[in-house]
């Protein structure tokens, strides 16, 4: 998809503001807190739901908390460049409405999945160092924009998850342990069932991450480094799981948690399972959590997410819109020139500080951002 033009009205720090955008690159330039995020916000806020996750109401001006927030996004279509769709988002009186193609949509979510869009924000960059469960909660985000199965499965094991560890934490040091396995069965069976479930949804979009960001990674040093992908099950300590044996992999599960009540009855808490699992990144084969620079997390976190935009391109043939917040900063030449000019099949928004930053640029559109005001230069 590509998107046209953009008219924003109280939105945040940004008065009122009309843009019509290139269909390849569009980047905006400004210090800190004069309104390029919360442009690209704006921009998310059409395509499904803001990636701040606040609440609607945090969209409105904090100098009139009485103002009516409007936004309308056109885009076009790959497979239909003749016809203009139209998202409209209006917050009055405390409540949103949003429209599109002049129908009332409850939901912004339930656009979320429909329009395509990829994008990278300065949080992403604790993907690679950051706790397990960001890495965790990315693959699993990845696979519900591929299906919503996914996320049935993941809430039954957080459910039966809750009531396991419940079960840990309250039954008491005098319970028998022979009492507390039998009432723990039936969750295992449960926790064994959906893991293996959301395991399978995990790798089968992480797959294709790995590989594809290996690709990425390398083109984005010209081939002066490599990045590689591990996925580690606490259950099955390999991400090289088949998937065929059911079975056996079940009897596995079960047996991993049942291995483990005696340390759980003193931690009170499952210790193996979905929930434990992790993403381990290396960099020219060390581990980028403990050795890598700045700027080689930065790369490696966007080559996670332009491996996600190609995941979209080939699976639901479409060319996402990719936004990439405050990306630049921390890149060396080599690497801020593929990402304004090697970025293809996809329109892409770029917000930065510095003019710099912008010496290799070869085209598109670019706008000075100041006090909510965009002036194109």
């Amino acid at each position: 998809m590509v998107i046209t033009k953009l008219y924003i009205r109280n939105f945040r720090n940004i008065k009122e503001a009309e843009l019509t955008f290139d269909n390849r690159l569009n980047i905006f330039i400004g210090k800190n807190a004069q309104g390029k995020t919360n442009l690209m916000e704006a921009v998310s806020v059409c395509l499904g739901g803001s990636f701040r996750h606040v609440k609607y109401s945090q969209y409105i001006p904090v100098t009139d908390n009485k103002a009516e927030v409007f936004i309308r996004l056109c885009f076009r279509e790959d497979n239909n460049t003749s016809r203009e769709n139209i998202v409209e988002y209006t917050i009055s009186n405390n409540k949103p409405l949003i429209k599109y193609n002049g129908l009332n949509v409850n939901d912004a979510a339930q656009l979320y999945g429909v329009l395509k869009y990829v994008v990278f924000v300065p949080e992403h960059l604790n993907l690679i160092k950051g706790a397990p469960e960001l890495r965790r909660g990315y693959l699993d985000d990845v696979a519900v924009m591929q299906t919503q199965t996914h996320q049935k499965k993941l809430s039954n094991y957080n459910r039966g998850l809750k009531q396991r560890n419940n079960i840990l934490a309250f039954a008491g040091k005098n319970i028998p342990a022979d009492e507390l396995s039998a009432q723990l069965a039936p969750w295992n069976d449960i926790l064994a069932g959906e893991g293996i479930n959301v395991t399978y949804g995990r790798l089968k979009y992480f797959e294709f991450l790995q590989e594809y960001a290996a690709e990425m990674y390398s083109r984005l040093t010209e081939g002066a480094e490599s990045l590689k992908m591990e996925y580690y099950s606490s259950v099955f300590k390999t991400d090289s799981i088949d998937f065929s044996d059911v079975n056996g992999l079940f009897k596995k599960y079960v047996a991993e948690m049942e291995n483990n009540l005696e340390s759980e009855m003193k931690l009170h808490y499952t210790m193996a399972g979905i929930h434990r699992d992790d993403v381990n990144f290396f960099i020219n084969g060390m581990p980028a959590r403990d050795f890598a620079s700045q700027g080689q997390v930065r790369s490696a976190a966007l080559s996670l997410k332009l491996s996600e935009a190609e995941m979209i391109r080939r699976r639901n043939h479409t060319c996402p819109v990719i936004i990439l917040d405050d990306i630049l900063s921390e890149l060396d030449h080599v690497r801020r020139n593929f990402v304004i000019n090697n970025i293809d099949n996809s329109q892409v928004f770029i917000t930065c500080c510095n003019m710099d930053d912008l010496s290799a640029l070869k085209g598109g559109k670019s706008w000075r951002t100041e006090n909510g005001s965009f002036t194109e230069v």
